[in-house]
C-alpha cells in the first residue's frame, strides 16, 4: 500500500498526518502484522457509499485502514478543527472514537489487541497480538509509552469527541 493511494481516498478537507506516512513506510519495510488484524487500506471511492448507502458523507470521513471483517478505520472531521480516529463496524455497529490523534492511535495498535474495534479496551488483550518490532518503533519514533490497556487512550478521546455516534445516526436518518 502506497501513501498516495491512501491520500487519494482522504478528502482534501481532512489533513493527512505525517505519522500515517511513517506508518506506511514502516509497513513497506517490515510487513504485516502491524498489530492484530489491522491493515492499511485506501478508500476505493465507493467505501462510504457502501457503508452508509448514500454519498453525502465523503467530505467528513477519510479511510486509511480496515479490519478483517470490513470494519473501517477513518479520520473524522468533527467540525471543530479536530480529526479523531474512528472505528466503524462492517455491520453499521461498533461506532467508536479510538484516538484523538494518529500517534495515540499507533499507541493503541501497539498494545496488541486482535481487533481494537471490538475488544474490551478496559482490559489487557485476551490474546496478545502485539508486534514487538512495531512497539519498539512507536516508542522510539514518537517518544511515547504504550499503556497496558486501550481505555487510557480511548476514554479521553471519546470525552473530547462525544458526538460521533450521534452524527452517524443523524446523517443516516436524513437519508432513510
Amino acid at each position: 500500500m502506497e501513501l498516495e493511494e491512501i491520500k487519494n481516498g482522504i478528502p482534501d478537507s481532512i489533513p493527512c498526518p505525517k505519522e500515517l506516512g511513517l506508518l506506511v513506510n514502516w509497513v513497506q519495510h517490515n510487513g504485516y502484522p502491524i498489530s492484530g488484524y489491522f491493515e492499511l487500506r485506501a478508500d476505493d471511492g465507493d467505501t462510504m457509499f457502501y457503508w452508509f448507502g448514500f454519498r453525502d458523507v465523503e467530505t467528513k470521513l477519510g479511510q486509511f485502514g480496515a479490519g478483517p471483517d470490513g470494519s473501517l478505520y477513518c479520520f473524522w472531521d468533527n467540525g471543530m478543527g479536530n480529526y479523531p480516529v474512528v472505528h466503524m463496524g462492517s455491520e453499521g455497529d461498533e461506532l467508536k472514537i479510538l484516538a484523538s490523534n494518529f500517534v495515540d492511535f499507533l499507541r493503541l495498535l501497539a498494545i496488541g489487541y486482535d481487533e481494537i474495534g471490538f475488544d474490551d479496551l478496559s482490559k489487557p488483550p485476551v490474546e496478545d497480538c502485539s508486534n514487538i518490532t512495531f512497539q519498539n518503533w512507536v516508542t522510539e519514533e514518537f517518544g511515547v509509552s504504550i499503556p497496558s490497556v486501550g481505555s487510557v487512550i480511548t476514554e479521553p478521546a471519546q470525552s473530547a469527541n462525544p458526538d460521533f455516534e450521534k452524527w452517524v445516526d443523524a446523517v443516516s436518518e436524513k437519508y432513510s
